[in-house]
């Protein structure tokens, strides 16, 4: 019998290495400086070729595909395994990490670091998986082909251009989420608000980094001296538990919220610090924009509010607003939506319009379908067993989840850890990490997974 966690153990220092070699890259979507061949900036490319290089330094095939993803075949199966990661990172915050953000540091066991567990570590940690399997198995049925995109988190076009120009596997899995294995992912939207809103004497706010962030930071500017603001803010964060600052700026008042990032998808582990300030903001201006995020926000991270409110298979709608932009009287704001599969896109679009109608903002969105497999079928119990044998957990099943991933862009395919129960990588947040254990032992599962696939 194959000790596939032993076989991890020695490649830990190889891929500890590798993924050192990829989170020092700053690989954040940067349309500055996107060019041909570069479509998401110049980073995101270089950590495109860097995975490419160490594919080729292992002798294995390999493939750019236009600078927007790429491709290393491990095996020469007649059908074909993707394992589908992404090298492009969230923004890091400028302040609150305790090691660099774009450099591996590992501290008791634990590894630091922007991209470490989203998504650089766990696509290392599969592609290592696929080589033990090719090192056991001189003709395996199953072809391996590691896909590796760069825009996965504002869209995945990264991967939808790929599967233009490149043909479906047969199956595939994506390391990008929580074990056990995941069978159905909430649909996506993201709407994009803009236009002209009346100033009031609000003179500009801005907040969040990312839609599918829950916003740390928010600042806004007020017309007035802030010592007619001073004792209400302060007792204001007092009785909110929150950080902030006031501060006075020649005529105006500069106010400042710090909340707590999180996914968007779990918004409920997160502080808004847009909401937030917007909900105080409420209470000394007229502004219509304040006043909608006051409305319909403040307080509920599910669209209650919204009439979105929605408790299907997959769990319960959830809402971010992840982006608010507001100077001069424009705003430019992006709001997150996750929904099980019960919930339908007209009923989406029909709230949202109500909603907005009168602020008279222009609105376009995107939207991804739910993903919803047969948690029963055989492929998605072949994966789940692997992570019983390696792990002894039954107790934990085959679930559903409000992140989005790259399983969406193909068929049959499904996410599939690397985060095991009750633990938290702070994806997305400050000090991002993942312990070298939990790693290694992903490893295992997924060379145990991939292995079986091999046997059916």
């Amino acid at each position: 019998m194959i000790d596939f966690l032993l076989e991890a153990n020695k490649k830990k220092d190889e891929i500890l290495r590798d993924i050192a070699q990829l989170c020092q890259i700053p690989s954040v979507l940067d349309p500055t400086t996107a060019t041909t061949g570069a479509p998401f900036g110049v980073a995101c490319r270089e950590a495109l070729d860097c995975m490419l290089e160490i594919g080729k330094r292992d002798g294995f095939e390999c493939d750019n595909v236009d600078g927007y993803a790429g491709h290393i075949d491990i095996g020469t199966g007649k059908e074909t395994l993707g394992i589908l990661g992404h090298l492009d990172v969230v923004p890091v915050n400028h302040e609150g990490w305790s090691t660099p953000p774009f450099e591996m540091v590992e501290k008791d066991g634990i590894l630091y670091g922007r991209g470490v567990a989203d998504d650089k570590g766990p696509l290392i940690a599969a592609y290592y998986a696929a080589k033990i399997v090719n090192e056991l198995l001189p003709n395996p049925k199953l072809k391996m082909r590691i896909i590796f995109g760069c825009d996965e988190e504002n869209g995945s076009s990264c991967m939808k251009y790929y599967f233009t120009k490149q043909p479906f596997p047969d199956m595939g899995f994506t390391p990008d989420a929580d074990f056990p294995v995941v069978y159905g992912e909430k649909a996506l939207a993201h709407y994009h608000l803009r236009g002209d809103i009346p100033q009031d004497n609000i003179i500009g706010i801005y907040g969040g980094v990312a839609a599918n962030v829950v916003s740390e930071h928010c600042e806004a500017y007020v017309q007035g001296s802030y010592k007619q603001y001073k004792e209400t803010f302060k007792a204001y964060l007092k009785e909110h538990s929150l950080n902030g600052s006031i501060e006075e700026e020649g005529n105006h008042t500069k106010f400042n919220i710090i909340g707590k990032a999180a996914h968007a998808s779990t918004p409920d582990e997160g502080i808004s610090a847009i909401v937030y300030l917007c909900h105080y903001l409420a209470t000394i201006s007229s502004n219509e924009l304040v006043k909608f995020i006051d409305q319909y926000f403040y307080k509920d991270t599910h669209g209650k509010k919204l009439e979105l409110m929605e408790r299907g298979q997959m769990g319960v709608t959830t809402t971010n607003i992840g982006i608010l932009h507001y100077k001069d009287g424009y705003v430019n704001s992006v709001v997150d939506f996750r929904l099980p599969h019960e919930l339908s896109e007209t009923e989406l679009n029909s709230a949202i319009s109500h909603a907005v109608q009168p602020l008279g903002l222009e609105i376009d969105y995107n939207y991804t379908p739910a993903l919803f497999n047969d948690p029963k079928g055989e492929y998605i119990q072949t994966l789940h067993q692997a992570y019983v044998d390696l792990t002894g957990d039954t107790e934990n099943q085959p679930q559903a989840i409000g992140g989005g991933t790259y399983a969406k862009t193909m068929p049959n395919c499904v996410a599939f850890g690397c985060q095991f129960p009750g633990k938290d990588h702070k994806m997305h947040q400050n000090d991002e990490e993942i312990s070298i254990d939990d790693l290694i032992k992903a490893c295992a599962i997924y060379a145990k997974a991939i292995y079986d696939l091999n046997q059916i």
